[in-house]
């Protein structure tokens, strides 16, 4: 079944996980511009008590008093178009305490102390796709926790969309997903109607404001995996896939990596985590597999000695003794959660082997995972889901899949999508993923040390890691870090030819040459920037390319730099006659027709894509008439000057608030 995730705005989707019709409104005075009607019993609750949006919070009690429980505070001026919106108040850590109603979890302020909720006007049962699309903002940057509750303030589960990121800007964020069963609670007599916010998740207190919400539901659309799409396997070269991944995690951190990491934490910091190692198999010629190897453990028992270093009895008068963990190499086991090192035998994570990809996991998609291992003595390899190595998230990596047996032979896992596997496991389970505007699992993470206390040596092979079309973005098939690059447009009726130094591209495909492109095979050729829109016109846009051009045709893209079929626009393509090595030519010309004159700076963005076999280079290209390429630093505010870009491209008359590229710069109207 599928489960709560968040569906990107504005991200480069192959497909989209849910189509964009027949959803039902959940929620009445969204916009908060008009007081909430009188609505008929909503299970239980009273007509006059019924409201779509509720707290828990502090500021309007009196000190002594409990919690505030009511409909939210309405505020002017501040919303997202200057309008009315909705406000809510967390205090901080030291306001509970002095109020003496602090609600406390773990000896410190719960983040549950301040609650906004969203009261649906009806119930969403098991199965249903819900969609929530809303805009907020805080006071300051922030995180808010998501539960399902019955109604407001009564809990049904903690795991419903992942936490959301807050910034002090109006942001749009958009949720989906699907009910579960845990979430409705049908078999204890509850159901699901209300999605709560924890917003006292700092400590330090803060304000939060919403606008536009809307809450939807509709029934789930049927999917027999027919439209899917081609799989697509993240180890291109099997162990030899060294990718560039790059990622966040929930706080908004960034991680490097490539496709195998090996962390060990008996090494001196900053040697802890470094490329997996590829290496023959010991006795098994020409098989070659990533090495891991694993330091054991011991212990000894010492006298248990008080804080002044004096031995400590009890009461019949035996030395008390305590044990002392130490790695095999004499070094103290590292302490757990704070703990003095050597207190406590090492934690199977302190040894991890990572299998990261450029896709971010979505629950309910399918996938396929499949590798053999072996190891010098039988053991087991425990699992967990990162965002990046060492950036833990979740445990429940492949729901409720066991350990990894590892015996002295060569054993074969397959896991998700495969023919003999039980269908209920052939997709991410929720516990993968938890979702939030910018941030998601990339890494499949090993825990390697063994339950005994012998050196080990693993020997992995990953012969597949697939996604398909369905959930696979743009992004997600990129490798490599985007160039930019500007090209000379001739203003004249000839060609001109820029020289481009292609060599990153070609290290990155791992190739010496463009055959791949004169003699492409499927998957392979350029790419040029187009739009698709959307089914819905309440959504962005969904930029996607169009499709392979011949190597020596080229394509023709407007002057919102989007690709055109017909010949009214500006030609680019790549010149086979002029290689040099790693430099190519790529031929530009502007059609007089076209009506685009590259007068008082104006450019022309867009984005050329090399493509083997499916995956992406992208350049990121500034046409202009003079070739150059003005980088974008300096932010600067309200300016209305030159031609007027939008973020897709598009040129326009204005700029309302938002963000403009205007002679080759960017601006922020505000």
């Amino acid at each position: 079944m599928k489960n709560f995730f968040t569906l990107l705005a504005c991200v480069l989707m192959a497909g989209s996980a849910f189509g964009q019709k027949n959803w039902k409104n959940l929620v009445v005075n969204g916009d908060f511009e008009a007081e909430a009607p009188s609505y008929e019993d909503y299970n239980g609750m009273p007509a006059e008590a019924w409201n779509s949006f509720w707290v828990h919070e502090f500021p309007k009690g009196e000190v002594g008093e409990e919690q505030y429980k009511g409909t939210v505070t309405i505020v002017d001026g501040v919303g997202n178009n200057g309008s009315r919106c909705a406000k809510v108040v967390a205090r901080s850590d030291e306001q509970a305490i002095a109020a003496g109603n602090r609600v406390e979890a773990n000896g410190a302020l719960a983040s549950w102390d301040c609650q906004f909720f969203i009261y649906a006007t009806e119930p969403m049962p098991v199965g249903k796709e819900v969609r929530l699309i809303m805009w907020v903002k805080g006071d300051k940057a922030g995180t808010m926790q998501t539960q399902a509750h019955y109604g407001p303030g009564d809990y049904n589960h903690y795991v419903l969309f992942g936490d959301v990121k807050v910034t002090t800007e109006w942001q749009k964020v958009t949720l989906e997903g699907t009910v579960t069963a845990d979430q409705a609670k049908e078999s204890d007599g509850k159901f699901f109607q209300s999605v709560a916010f924890n917003l006292s998740t700092d400590k330090e207190g803060n304000v939060f404001y919403f606008d536009d919400v809307k809450l939807q539901m509709r029934d789930p659309k049927e999917d027999d995996g027919s439209d899917a799409g081609a799989w697509i396997n993240f180890m291109r070269r099997g162990i030899y896939s060294m990718d560039h991944i790059v990622g966040k995690d929930n706080s908004g951190n960034a991680f490097e990596c490539t496709n195998y990491t090996f962390q060990d934490l008996t090494k001196p910091e900053g040697e802890q985590q470094q490329p997996a190692p590829v290496v023959e198999v010991p006795g098994e010629p020409g098989v070659y597999a990533v090495h891991i190897p694993v330091q054991g453990y011991y212990s000894e028992d010492v006298p248990d000695l008080d804080d002044e270093g004096n031995e400590q009895y009890d009461e019949e008068g035996n030395l008390k003794m305590k044990s002392v963990y130490y790695w095999n190499d004499g070094t103290l086991v590292p302490g757990i959660n704070g703990a003095a090192a050597g207190s406590a035998s090492p934690a199977r994570w302190m040894c991890q082997f990572f299998v990261s990809t450029l896709h971010k996991m979505v629950p309910g998609e399918k996938f396929r995972f499949k590798f053999r291992a072996k190891a010098d003595k039988p053991t087991s390899l425990g699992t967990q889901c990162h965002y990046g190595p060492g950036q833990y998230q979740s445990y429940n990596t492949f729901g409720d899949t066991p350990d990894f047996p590892i015996g002295t032979d060569w054993t074969t896992f397959e896991l998700g999508d495969f023919e003999s596997n039980d269908a209920s496991k052939r997709t991410i389970p929720s516990g993968v993923a938890k979702p939030t505007a910018d941030y998601g699992c990339q890494t499949i993470t090993f825990d390697c040390v063994p339950l005994v206390g012998d050196d080990n040596n693993f020997y992995l092979i990953v012969e597949e890691f697939s996604f398909t079309e369905k959930y696979v973005t743009v992004g997600d098939r990129t490798l490599g870090t985007p160039e930019d690059i500007g090209l000379k447009v001739n203003m004249d009726e000839d060609e001109m030819p820029n020289t481009v130094d292609m060599a990153n591209m070609l290290n990155t495909f791992e190739v010496t040459d463009f055959d791949f492109l004169k003699n492409p095979k499927a998957g392979d050729g350029i790419k040029l920037y187009k739009i698709i829109p959307p089914d819905d016109p309440e959504d962005d846009p969904t930029p996607s390319f169009s499709g392979i051009l011949p190597w020596t045709d080229g394509g023709f893209v407007d002057a919102n730099g989007m690709y055109i079929d017909e010949e009214n626009g500006i030609s680019i393509r790549l010149d086979d006659e002029s290689i040099d090595g790693s430099k190519i030519n790529v031929m530009v010309w502007n059609n007089p027709d076209a009506g685009i004159s590259f007068e008082n700076g104006e450019t022309v963005q867009t984005k050329l894509a090399i493509s083997q076999s499916g995956w992406y280079y992208i350049y990121n290209i500034t046409l202009s008439k003079d070739g150059v390429v003005d980088g974008i630093k300096d932010i600067q505010k309200d300016q209305k000057v030159g031609v007027i870009y939008d973020l897709m491209g598009r040129k326009v008359n204005k700029m309302n608030k938002g963000i403009y590229i205007v002679n080759g710069k960017k601006y922020i109207v505000k």
